[in-house]
């Protein structure tokens, strides 16, 4: 929508701006003496509503009203009795000029607020001047009225945001967001996502529902959009009940191109929530680098960041890793990939680290990705878990997301993390009354990543502490299962050398010999040696580090638990 000034004004406005407040408070002043828009309101108003008229573009009955509005705007809204009041007409009467109110509304420069259609909360029709009319009318131009067209594709977001919440709230009509979406559309052709809109050649009101799923998706990071969002955007809620039925029925033109299909919860269907597929997302928001933000993700951790460090395993152990970080090598992958794909298999690799806690499993997943170039996003699953209830499968669902944007984004592919995952991989529960709520939560968690392991393609990585727990479904989804032992004398040794200079080989052994750590409990007693030096300027001794260990294995006696015997 445009409203275009016409320049050819009076000569004596010529080389000044327009004052369309004095005509407009001369409007106001001439209802007050003729007591309301009668002829004799007519015969003197008639020079400046003609002025109004011109130069706004509109009828002159929507001028005069336009002008009477402006006169009893204090930044509230008007309703439809004051109006009554103030131009002494009755309300029958101004309602016969709907048409002219809603061609205000059309050039934007009021809004007509219709809750609970047609009237508001308070039973009436009222009206609004947007804080942009009162600035135009005051710097005397409406040159830069209309800011939706050539935008970036950050602000055209934010306009169709504006929109969609004014809709939702009932500040504009179905019609008028229908109107504001087509102008947003055509006044910004210059961007490729809008070109992709149009190409699509779809209705207007399927237009509005695939704008709506592309606002909560970029706007809100919402993927999945529950069909009872969609019949507030209506008038009416039966006009979308044919939408409805054709979206559950599958016949939906968006569902048939391809654009939304359905959401999944617990790994089946749901005929009640709908989403962009994957190959929307990637082809109509190529101008838009969606963040890997807001899901409970720890971090995106880049390959250079990751500090390279010696890890010591058992023989069986280093071989695996040798074997998978082998495989995970750019050229080796992309082969190995095409190889599986040419003879229709999955291409994802899950793999799952299973090992007493400081055997290295997380470590030895950021090893692999400094050594293969892949980036890391981490899932932290005991700081979210919590999170999940009552939200679970739009939080997991939504890490899988992201980590799809990531494939997509990035020239190598990264590794997805899931970090002491040991209660999502435990066996499903059988639902007994008392548990219902939260076992029906961890089971739909659990189903949700059974079905995106079967359709992975990526790289996966979950570390565990208790594997001997985990459900069959889960194990028979990791392609490489590895077990991280703690380490042998040899090995512990050798741990001890690489991590404290100045030890000798025959203290090494000593420690090695009488305290079975892992690498982790090893690590801890190297940084106590550290702080030892630092405040005593000594370095520590056989029998300090001796008195170390047995701290740091505090509650235990020869590698039992000391406690409460049963």
């Amino acid at each position: 929508m445009n409203v275009s000034i016409d320049k050819n004004l009076p000569n004596e406005q010529t080389e000044e701006k327009i004052d369309y407040f004095y005509h407009i408070r001369q409007i106001g002043e001439i209802i007050r003496q003729a007591g309301g828009m009668n002829e004799l309101f007519c015969e003197f108003a008639d020079p400046h509503i003609t002025f109004l008229s011109d130069n706004l573009q509109v009828s002159r009955m929507a001028a005069a009203l336009f002008a009477s509005l402006v006169n009893m705007f204090n930044g509230h809204q008007i309703y439809l009795n004051h109006l009554s009041d103030f131009i002494k007409l009755r309300s029958l009467e101004i309602l016969c000029f709907l048409d002219e109110f809603e061609d205000l509304e059309q050039k934007e420069l009021i809004e007509i607020n219709k809750e609970n259609l047609p009237f508001n909360r308070h039973g009436e029709l009222s009206f609004n001047i947007p804080l942009k009319t009162i600035n135009c009318l005051r710097k005397g131009s409406f040159e830069d009225f209309n800011t939706s067209k050539n935008l970036s594709i950050t602000d055209f977001f934010k306009q169709l945001e504006d929109m969609f919440e004014q809709r939702f709230h009932k500040v504009i009509s179905y019609k008028k967001a229908i109107s504001r979406m087509n102008d947003l559309l055509k006044g910004n052709k210059q961007l490729l996502f809008v070109q992709k809109i149009l190409n699509l050649a779809i209705s207007d009101d399927d237009a509005f529902i695939l704008l709506r799923f592309f606002h909560f998706a970029v706007s809100l990071d919402i993927r999945d959009m529950e069909i009872r969002l969609f019949p507030a955007m209506y008038d009416r809620h039966s006009y979308f009940t044919p939408i409805k039925r054709q979206l559950i029925d599958g016949n939906h033109i968006m569902i048939k191109k391809k654009l939304i299909e359905n959401a999944c919860g617990d790994g089946f269907c749901d005929t009640e929530a709908f989403r962009l597929t994957d190959e929307t997302m990637e082809e109509f928001l190529k101008e838009i680098d969606l963040n890997i933000v807001s899901i409970p993700v720890k971090e995106i951790k880049e390959h250079g960041t990751i500090a390279e460090k010696r890890l010591f395993y058992p023989q069986k152990t280093h071989d695996a890793i040798s074997e998978l970080s082998s495989l995970l090598k750019q050229n080796q992958f992309l082969n190995v990939k095409k190889r599986l794909s040419e003879n229709s298999m999955r291409t994802g690799f899950a793999c799952l680290f299973s090992g007493a806690p400081g055997t290295g499993k997380t470590e030895t997943a950021y090893q692999i990705a400094r050594q293969t170039g892949r980036d890391i996003m981490q899932i932290g699953i005991a700081s979210v878990k919590s999170k999940w209830f009552g939200d679970s499968e739009k939080q997991i669902k939504g890490i899988f997301d992201k980590y799809r944007a990531c494939v997509r984004k990035l020239e190598t592919m990264p590794i997805l993390l899931f970090n002491e995952a040991d209660g999502i991989f435990a066996k499903r529960r059988l639902l007994q009354d008392e548990y219902i709520g939260p076992g029906q939560t961890e089971n739909a968690i659990q189903n949700i990543i059974l079905q995106e392991m079967e359709n992975l393609e990526g790289i996966l990585i979950a570390t565990t502490n208790l594997s001997i727990n985990m459900d069959a479904a889960f194990e028979r989804r990791f392609l490489y299962k590895i077990e991280f032992e703690k380490p042998q004398i040899e090995t512990r040794k050798a741990i001890w050398l690489s991590m404290m200079d100045g030890l000798s080989d025959e203290n090494a052994l000593v420690l090695a010999e009488n305290y079975d750590f892992s690498g982790g409990q090893i690590e801890n007693i190297s940084r106590k040696a550290v702080v030892h030096f630092v405040l005593s300027c000594k370095t520590p001794s056989l029998q300090d580090l001796m008195r170390f260990c047995d701290e740091e294995n505090q509650g235990k006696k020869n590698g039992k638990i000391i406690g409460f015997v049963a």
